[in-house]
């Protein structure tokens, strides 16, 4: 490592010119004329950071850079930005700021770094604060109450975001803006590996128009900010540790979390251990329980986690490089996930094991790299670059042997630059390469072994005239499978009970896709405070390999799965031939209002998606036979119902909206739903989420928080052929916490409660809704110090 950044120095001084005898300074004021403190003051394209003393000012010695352009942000404010060109003398530049009514954070997983209030697409950010009081062992529940977002929800251990009503391979989940390279798009009973226990914040891009990330992206992007590379040099050590227990559960929770800086050299290391039982809930789990099943309590729910996170940087002015290793382990059962044998009584007892379940053994190590290069050459301001490996396995135990495992190594580089000012734009253009070696072995293979490899090159560009920010960009990405040829054995239960047998060898060449995306954007602050941003994008779409090429029984949502390239017909024959497959291909339309300044203020968003060649997996009203044992020593299994991956036109369309009020400096009202629908020939697509709304009223003193909250789910009767229907529900929680100080530590005692009121909740977006609901009723206590 220190020959690596002696290297990184070096080519560092290379492109630094003299010291020069510019200066700037000035001071920010709000719009009365008042000094804001702490306010950051940056150079763009290079570390140059100031915050502004007790009286606003601010002060930056020997500026050498060609451009310079300025930013100054402080939380409680709207942003502000200078373009000053070449700076020969001392120079003077004051800001001055609007108060924001709302938090106004910078969003980094966007390209042009905008806050949350000047973003041309629809963002939202869940803060430290906020992911510490509503954090939830599965990164899908934790973003669950996000207008726009919702769950997969495979029981309390397992649930991914759905963002519009698009799960799967249509949200990307990065971390610290790389791929997670888990299987979690392959399966809802695959857990996320992105943990939120550290994160600094969690943000959430809706909308196709990320183009950054990838053309798959149409549903959007989250991206869990961490601090395991540190980017900046901490003035003191800083971080937290926390315990908690919580009832539903028995669940047992502690982290510790440090950032700390020697020289140049900033190093941080975070770690977790999260331990449940199976999770208590109203009523039964099953809506047509048998006479075996047990009242109150999900089988198979609990989970035993543990995450430790290293990373270390070298820091300077020029830039930074630096890199993380992280280590998991997880074994969490999953609800419903299990073989249905029928015993004789002779046959000796099941061991415990047996009894839990099938069970997830999931070992994950995962190596990062991250670094910046300020103003290298002259035009360009910023250079990153970014690449992460992934060492993913899963071993799924069945009455505690190993029945299959899973695994998949990932590879995701990503470099981009950043161009000095042309003629008023400013963008980015980078280049990622994503590689994915897949592979499923043992008796829940239901896709082929797969390397899947993708390259693409993407430009953003903005420009600002006045209270007008203008976005283009565009993305071209190839994606090519290198997929093992299979032999697929499929029966079907005819009507006539006669079982029919079909065995083909399929060989998986040609499947290559080159797709195109575009999107252009315009954020209109028509008043100050107040603004309406709208973004046209369209998007094209090459099918995962899960969709593309599954064929076998998919145990953990019960279903028999059958991928896009085989032809299957009506009576349940699959043709020798293989077909062919189109992109899918999505224009989006989006418009957003927001108010963020006084005593109220909203954000509401609307969305049109017209989807070509969509690609949905939708029941087919056929059963797969179940395997036979031998010499008739046990019944065969209950056959699964065949779910086919198809394509046909599509519209998607909705809105998303939060309001609030403020009553007091203390008090403040809030108030958020959202609303889907989707159609496809004339007929309503599986697993939508129906219309919701919350409302959370907050208290915000000096040592004393707290909050009440309340969400409506409406029932969902717009369901798809075979889908059934969902009631609605109504869900209770509270949280409260005092803060006091201590020896230079901040303690922060605090208690939360889930679903007070013990309501059963299913979930229509969830595969298992009609096994597992949410949990029942829940206490949280914990303490938490932050240093």
């Amino acid at each position: 490592m220190f020959k690596y950044s002696l290297i990184t120095l070096t080519i560092f001084s290379l492109f630094s010119g003299a010291a020069a005898a510019a200066t700037i300074s000035g001071k920010v004021t709000d719009d009365d004329g008042n000094p804001i403190a702490g306010a950051e003051v940056k150079i763009e394209g290079s570390r140059r950071v100031a915050l502004t003393d007790e009286n606003g000012m601010y002060r930056f010695n020997d500026i050498n850079q060609a451009d310079v352009h300025m930013h100054v942000a402080s939380n409680r404010y709207l942003h502000g930005d200078k373009e000053l060109g070449s700076v020969t003398g001392d120079k003077t530049v004051n800001f001055n700021l609007t108060r924001s009514s709302v938090e106004n954070i910078t969003v980094t997983a966007t390209a042009m770094q905008s806050s949350v209030l000047e973003s041309v697409t629809p963002v939202s950010v869940i803060t430290a604060e906020e992911l510490r009081k509503n954090q939830a062992p599965t990164l899908g529940e934790t973003l669950s109450s996000t207008p726009g977002v919702h769950s997969t929800y495979f029981g309390p251990v397992s649930s991914s975001p759905i963002i519009r009503g698009n799960a799967g391979p249509r949200v990307k989940i990065v971390q610290n803006g790389l791929d997670v390279s888990d299987v979690s798009r392959v399966g809802p009973d695959h857990n996320v590996a992105a943990s939120s226990s550290s994160a600094t914040q969690i943000e959430v891009l809706r909308g196709p128009a990320t183009l950054q990330y990838g053309s798959g992206a149409i549903g959007g992007v989250v991206n869990v900010v961490d601090k395991r590379i540190p980017q900046t040099m901490p003035l003191a050590m800083e971080g937290e540790a926390e315990v908690r227990y919580s009832t539903a559960d028995n669940g047992k929770f502690g982290k510790v979390d440090i950032t700390h800086g020697v020289g140049d050299f900033a190093y941080h290391f975070d770690g977790y251990k999260r331990k449940t039982e199976n999770v208590d809930i109203p009523g039964y789990a099953s809506i047509a329980p048998d006479g075996d099943e047990p009242y109150g309590v999900l089988q198979n729910s609990a989970m035993d986690t543990t995450d430790f996170t290293a990373g270390l940087s070298y820091i300077q002015d020029e830039g930074y490089i630096g890199f993380a290793v992280e280590k998991l382990d997880n074994l969490y059962g999953v609800p419903g996930h299990s073989h249905e044998h029928h015993h004789d009584e002779e046959e000796e007892e099941l061991t415990a094991e047996a009894e839990a379940g099938t069970r997830l053994d999931v070992d994950m190590t995962r190596y990062q790299t991250m670094g910046e290069w300020h103003s290298p050459v002259k035009g360009i301001t910023n250079v990153k670059f970014a690449a992460a490996y992934t060492d993913y396995s899963h071993a799924e135990l069945e009455e505690g042997e190993i029945g299959t495992v899973f695994n998949n190594e990932g590879t995701n580089v990503r470099i981009s630059a950043d161009h000095a000012d042309i003629n008023g734009w400013h963008g980015v253009v980078g280049i990622e390469a994503t590689n994915s070696d897949y592979e499923a072995i043992g008796e829940e293979a239901f896709t082929p072994a797969t390397e899947t490899t993708s390259y693409a090159l993407y430009l953003i560009e903005q420009k600002k005239i006045d209270n007008i920010t203008l976005e283009l960009g565009g993305r071209v990405e190839r994606t090519e499978f290198d997929v093992q040829d299979i032999a697929l054995e499929f029966e079907v239960d005819e009507q006539d009970h006669e079982h029919e047998e079909e065995l083909h060898t399929y060989s998986f060449a040609g499947y290559d896709f080159t797709s195109t995306s575009m999107s252009a954007g315009i954020n209109w602050e028509y008043l100050r405070g107040q603004s309406m941003a709208v973004t046209l994008s369209r998007s094209e779409r090459a099918p995962s390999q899960q969709e593309l090429f599954s064929g076998g029984q998919h145990l953990a949502t019960q279903t028999y799965e059958l991928g896009l390239v085989y032809d299957l017909d009506a009576d349940g024959h699959i043709e020798e031939g293989l077909k062919s497959v189109e992109k899918e291909v999505s224009t989006n339309l989006d418009l957003t209002f927001r108010k963020f300044t006084g005593d109220w203020g909203y954000t509401v968003s609307f969305f049109y998606n017209q989807a070509d060649d969509y690609i949905y997996q939708n029941a087919t009203g056929l059963t797969a036979l179940g395997a036979e044992h031998e010499e008739g020593e046990h019944a065969e299994e209950e056959g699964l119902p065949v779910f086919y991956f198809q394509q046909a036109d599509a519209d998607i369309y909705g809105m998303e909206a939060e309001a609030y009020v403020d009553f007091s400096s203390s008090w403040r009202l809030e108030v958020y739903g959202d609303m889907i629908r989707a159609k496809l020939n004339n007929e309503d697509l599986p697993r939508i989420p129906p219309m919701r709304i919350g409302t959370t009223l907050s208290y915000v003193g000096q040592q004393l928080s707290g909050e009440v909250g309340v969400q409506w789910n409406d029932e969902q009767d717009e369901i798809a052929p075979y889908e059934t229907f969902t009631d609605s529900y109504t869900l209770l929680n509270a949280n409260i916490q005092y803060e006091t100080p201590t020896n230079g530590l901040n303690w922060i005692l605090f208690a939360n409660a889930d679903n007070l009121t013990d309501e059963e909740a299913r979930l229509h977006t969830s595969f298992l809704k009609d096994k597992a609901p949410l949990p029942g009723r829940n206490f949280t206590i914990g303490v938490r110090t932050v240093f």
